[in-house]
């Protein structure tokens, strides 16, 4: 038996703040897509600003994390830490974000 789904339990959401509502509000800057997935690739304006003339490199770092698994992901999402306490990616069905622990 499956365990009950977040609306089952809460009900519907009141508010949904989507990804492209964090681009429109320019929390979140869009630097590219996974080609294969059509998945978003984005950064926090926080972190962006930071690293803008090496963000390719920080793509690259975090995408190869990806391929090994950790006992910590899920079927909706998995996060690496890139730098402790300075760099993390998430990747949801959203897309792929990489962000400041502050950002979270």
């Amino acid at each position: 038996m499956n365990p009950p789904s977040l609306i089952e339990v809460y009900g519907e959401p009141i508010s949904v703040y989507t990804l492209q509502n964090a681009l429109d509000d320019g929390i979140l800057v869009k630097v590219g897509e996974l080609s294969n997935l059509k998945i978003p690739v984005v950064f926090t304006t926080n972190l962006f600003s930071d690293v803008k003339d090496h963000y390719r490199e920080i793509i690259t770092k975090g995408l190869e994390l990806f391929n090994k698994s950790d006992e910590q992901d899920s079927e909706y999402s998995r996060m690496r830490v890139l730098e402790k306490d300075r760099i993390w990616v998430i990747a949801n069905a959203e897309g792929v974000t990489f962000m400041k622990p502050e950002d979270y």
